[in-house]
């Protein structure tokens, strides 16, 4: 186990599946991690398990309204009310501890969308206040040793569906569904509304950065279908999050045809994700400003068949579908169709992306659990 080396970094949303990923890098690496979640308890499961190791560096931080005015003022400074965890229990400290380690870095991942919502100004207003909200929170009180604000973005904010045959790259700006959303009004359906929310959330911070151009960075991270195994599982398959429910339908056999893949079906590996978040957050000076474009090629769940089939022979049950027929070799680009540009973010991992077979098969490994 590391040793402690002196920072904290602030993580929101710390249960969710890249969160949980990106909090373990940072804890191997000797950080101290302040993860917020909307109650305490609702990271037990970490802390008893994937963080366990390193609970004496863990501060979980109780955000109920994560866009209410002012709801990360106390999680970026050292005045707080933390959970500590001990075995077999959560003990509260007493409210307003001070903590002399401000965050030196905040990394945004939560989000505070529900898909019953069903109209812009239902939808798209309260992902802008999720982002603005904790920006402004680091800006106002965080202090002078914050290095670097990361924002979870998505390729929904780059992807313009009516490009094709196109290479995205970070460049570009999904400016079709923002328009789409607009002309359909009560009628847009919510995968378009959530599209528009990632463009419109980060241009918020954008925004942000060109009128008040705080001292600390901030940059982006534009990640495609996040597919790989979870630091944490949860403790039922039904539980598993929406990037992962594919998978496992294919692995279990629940699913008997082969299911539809999620958007464009643009894959980048949940470790992948995690470490460019790192990397942002410990580079300020390269990140201020960029945005990091993550996709790795098309996997579907067609492929993810083929594979665990190959894998798992003993498994009958796994849908057969029409084998090879909807994915490239090696799970790249289509000729003719939509590809993604992310050289950049390779550039500063230093190394290629995960592919695409040892993703599932990874994940099949932790998903063996639920059989």
């Amino acid at each position: 186990m590391s040793s402690s080396n002196g920072k904290t970094v602030l993580v929101s949303g710390i249960n969710g599946y890249i969160a949980s990923a990106i909090g373990l890098d940072l804890l191997k690496k000797g950080y101290t991690l302040r993860g917020t979640s909307r109650s305490a308890h609702s990271a037990d499961a970490l802390l008893k398990g994937a963080y366990k190791d390193y609970i004496d560096r863990v501060q979980m931080v109780s955000v109920p309204d994560m866009t209410a005015p002012g709801a990360f003022d106390e999680a970026v400074k050292g005045i707080l009310q933390i959970w500590f965890y001990e075995p077999g229990r959560l003990l509260q400290t007493i409210a307003n501890q001070f903590l002399p380690e401000g965050a030196t870095a905040v990394i945004h991942t939560a989000s505070p969308i529900d898909f019953s919502l069903k109209s812009w100004n239902d939808f798209v207003p309260v992902a802008v206040a999720g982002a603005t909200g904790i920006l402004l929170s680091a800006y106002k009180h965080a202090g002078p040793q914050l290095e670097s604000f990361v924002l979870t973005s998505s390729v929904a904010a780059i992807i313009d569906p009516s490009k094709k045959p196109y290479d995205f790259s970070e460049a570009d700006w999904n400016t079709y569904s923002v328009a789409k959303a607009k002309e359909l009004g009560e009628e847009a359906p919510g995968g378009l509304l959530y599209q528009a929310s990632k463009v419109e959330a980060e241009k918020a911070i954008w925004a942000f950065r060109d009128e008040h151009h705080p001292t600390f960075s901030i940059s982006a991270v534009n990640p495609g279908v996040v597919v790989g195994p979870p630091v944490q599982p949860p403790p039922t398959a039904s539980s598993l999050n929406e990037t992962l429910r594919p998978t496992w339908g294919v692995f279990s056999g629940a699913s008997t045809t082969i299911p539809q893949a999620i958007g464009s079906a643009s894959y980048v590996d949940v470790r992948d994700v995690a470490a460019i978040h790192v990397w942002c957050a410990e580079h300020p000076h390269e990140s201020n400003g960029q945005r990091y474009l993550m996709a790795n090629g098309r996997g579907t769940p067609q492929a993810a068949a083929d594979i665990l089939r190959k894998a798992y022979p003993e498994r009958k049950d796994i849908p057969i579908g029409e084998p090879g027929s909807d994915y490239e070799e090696g799970y790249g680009w289509p000729e003719g169709g939509q590809s993604f540009d992310s050289a950049k973010a390779k550039k500063a991992l230093g190394r290629e992306f995960v592919l695409y077979d040892r993703s599932i098969l990874d994940t099949a490994k932790v998903l063996e659990r639920y059989l």
